[in-house]
């Protein structure tokens, strides 16, 4: 959806901060209260998932366990014969998946696009990994 604007009022400690945080991250501030709004909105509909700074950028993952994405529990229900056995080997409760997969059911597009970039990258260092190895093979 396009952007449209939208004018509100904050106090200003809050934007004394924003600006300070957007300028530590080299961003506009207007660029940083929009992710910052749309992941609040995100973690209010979802409380399971919270965002994370990761070297890819930020990402949605699991607020009891920040290490395990929303991308790596939909890889691992993909990949496994049904939900229980995914819940199981992920050590999440039944309840806490079905959360997960609620999220994924509203940001499909965006989660699967994390997992694309994930595998691209994962075969381009394999790819490079490889070409490092073939000079030790002669």
């Amino acid at each position: 959806m396009p952007a449209k604007p939208y004018s509100l009022r904050l106090d200003g400690s809050t934007i004394l901060r924003l600006e300070e945080e957007a300028g530590r991250l080299r961003m506009p501030a207007r660029t940083l209260a929009q992710d910052l709004v749309e992941e609040g909105l995100r973690m209010r509909r979802h409380p399971i998932i919270r965002f994370v700074e990761r070297t890819s950028g930020r990402r949605a993952a699991l607020v009891r366990r920040p290490r395990l994405s929303a991308a790596n529990v939909i890889e691992t229900v993909r990949a496994s014969a049904d939900l229980d056995e995914a819940a199981d080997y992920l050590d999440l409760g039944r309840g806490e998946l079905d959360q997960v997969l609620a999220y994924y059911a509203e940001f499909r597009d965006e989660v699967d696009a994390e997992i694309a970039r994930a595998h691209e990258y994962a075969a381009r260092e394999h790819r490079l990994w490889r070409e490092r190895q073939s000079p030790l093979e002669r």
